[in-house]
């Protein structure tokens, strides 16, 4: 409203202004042309208002031309007391020189508006400044966002407008300003995090950058943008507290709740040793230890996916056929199961992981056994595969269990799938086994191990990218 009002005023101010050069103009012909006798010097004159017009209304201004034209005409005829031929001309040339600047003006106009226009239509605030940081153009956002008006801003120093303090409300340097770093290097600049201060002397939390305007190689102003970061900011403080009870929540579990199943695990297994139970007495003792164990891996896998996402454990070459060998040993004797696994390890097979690879292998195989009946039948094979120009070990773990099928293999490695098909893949064990495979920038994934018929068991492969070159740089390209 108050834009509208302004522009109101300038164009009753302009057409004021425009009447009185013309009115002065035709006094001047009057009293050169009759008083001093000069004919031709003074028609110089009428091409102020005729290209003030031009600038101000465009095509319009041919009716000024048009006027002051006739009127030197008609002077001309009233003092020579005939038809000056001349005087014709110089009405022709009038309305030429109306036509042009007013065609001129026009497009310049438009081609403004259409900046404007852009200008207005984004939510980002942008403004300019010239050489010397004072405000040349300003948007509408920028405004609402400041609290200003566009009369309060243009031609002052933005600076100490809106960036003259810090956050902590000390001042701050000019030197330090992205603006005058720009006005002084030629140089764009980004600050992600700064604060900027509104009209009525409260701050808000922006993101601005600050580019240059070039004229012939001189910098001779620069254009900011920026934006309202106040939700962001919020977001990132809420995203922060639930971080930090999330890490609360995971060393409760990870000590006190862990601690409190080994002292229950403890005490249980102390009673089977002392009580010599069997039977159906025996498996009372039995479900419990065992949810107790499986309570402990829980928490212990939410550590190790822990772990994983804060990239906490440091990466090194690592032997992968060795610790797939360890493993292996591990799961040869499992109490009260016949297990068999084959594996043959083809020599060193030099990855860069860290110790959380163990229990890439360690969930696979024990998921191989623990969801098998009867005797357990387990390959293990590793071998060189060639994806362009990276060189890869493929590890293929093949078992003889009841399968896995196939709409439950696309969603196998998610978060807490789980199902009653009898195979791998119950709870965070799988999940884990993803998260540690993509950070070790490898891929995992299982098929049937006959292909075609899932009943027949299922084939574990994992992929990860062979250590060809020092350790130092594969670290450096991580």
């Amino acid at each position: 409203m108050a834009q509208s009002i302004s522009t109101f005023r300038q164009g009753a101010q302009n057409k004021a202004l425009l009447a009185f050069i013309i009115l002065a103009c035709i006094v001047i012909t009057l009293y050169v042309n009759a008083v001093m006798g000069i004919d031709v010097v003074y028609t110089h004159l009428f091409y102020i208002p005729i290209i003030l017009a031009g600038v101000w209304y465009h095509r319009k201004a041919v009716f000024i031309a048009l006027f002051l034209g006739l009127s030197h005409v008609a002077i001309g005829y009233y003092l020579a007391g005939r038809i000056i031929p001349d005087t014709f001309i110089r009405a022709g040339i009038f309305i030429i020189v109306a036509l042009v600047v007013g065609y001129l003006s026009e497009k310049r106009d438009k081609l403004y508006d259409s900046v404007r226009l852009l200008l207005e239509s984004t939510d980002e605030g942008i403004y300019g400044v010239d050489g010397q940081g004072r405000c040349t153009l300003i948007n509408r956002s920028a405004l609402k966002m400041l609290g200003y008006s566009m009369e309060e801003v243009i031609g002052k120093n933005v600076h100490d407008l809106i960036h003259h303090t810090k956050r902590d409300g000390k001042p701050r340097i000019r030197e330090e300003c992205c603006v005058a770093r720009t006005l002084a290097t030629g140089v764009g600049y980004r600050d992600s995090d700064d604060v900027f201060w509104r009209k009525d002397g409260t701050t808000f939390p922006v993101e601005y950058s600050s580019n240059p305007v070039t004229v012939d190689s001189s910098v001779t102003g620069a254009v900011v943008t920026f934006i309202d970061i106040s939700e962001r900011k919020r977001a990132e403080e809420e995203i922060e507290e639930a971080k930090r009870q999330a890490e609360l929540y995971i060393d409760l579990m990870g000590h006190d709740i862990n601690n409190m199943n080994q002292m229950g695990i403890g005490y249980l297994e102390l009673a089977m040793d002392r009580l010599k139970l069997s039977g159906e007495d025996r498996q009372y003792l039995l479900k419990p230890l065992e949810a107790l164990y499986d309570s402990s891996r829980l928490i212990d896998t939410v550590r190790k996916l822990q772990l994983a996402k804060e990239g906490a454990v440091k990466r090194e070459k690592v032997d992968a056929c060795r610790i797939l060998h360890e493993v292996i040993s591990q799961y040869s004797h499992v109490p009260g199961r016949d297990v068999t696994i084959q594996f043959s390890p083809p020599g060193p097979c030099y990855v860069m992981a860290d110790d959380l690879l163990k229990d890439v292998f360690s969930n696979i195989i024990g998921n191989a056994i623990k969801h098998s009946r009867g005797a357990v039948a387990v390959e293990a094979k590793v071998s060189h595969v060639l994806e362009g120009s990276q060189t890869l070990y493929r590890f293929d773990i093949s078992d003889n269990g009841p399968g896995i099928p196939d709409d439950v293999k696309k969603k196998l490695f998610t978060r807490y799938q789980r199902g009653d098909f009898g195979a791998a893949g119950h709870g965070l064990g799988l999940y884990l086994v993803k998260a540690l495979v993509d950070d070790f920038h490898g891929k995992v994934w299982v098929e049937d191990r006959v292909p075609g018929d899932y009943t027949k068991g299922c084939r574990f492969v994992v992929m990860l990218p062979a250590l060809t070159s020092s350790p130092s740089s594969q670290s450096q390209a991580r």
